[in-house]
């Protein structure tokens, strides 16, 4: 079964950032957040949109 979410710091360790930097992508609004009771979730459907996007960045570059 696919992962519909995943805390903050699976999301740093996938993509090899910081805990700080998905802060940041979170109040930026470059990534989406479930808030459930004290957890911070992040759905994947979001975590894949901005590795598409930044992929089509680095292509276009």
């Amino acid at each position: 079964m696919k992962r519909l979410t995943y805390k903050i710091d699976e999301v740093a360790q996938a993509l090899g950032l910081g805990k700080t930097t998905i802060h940041k992508l979170l109040r930026d609004g470059e990534l989406q957040k479930i808030k459930l009771g004290r957890a911070t979730l992040i759905p994947a459907e979001s975590v894949e949109a901005l590795v598409q996007r930044h992929a089509v960045q680095a292509g276009a570059s």
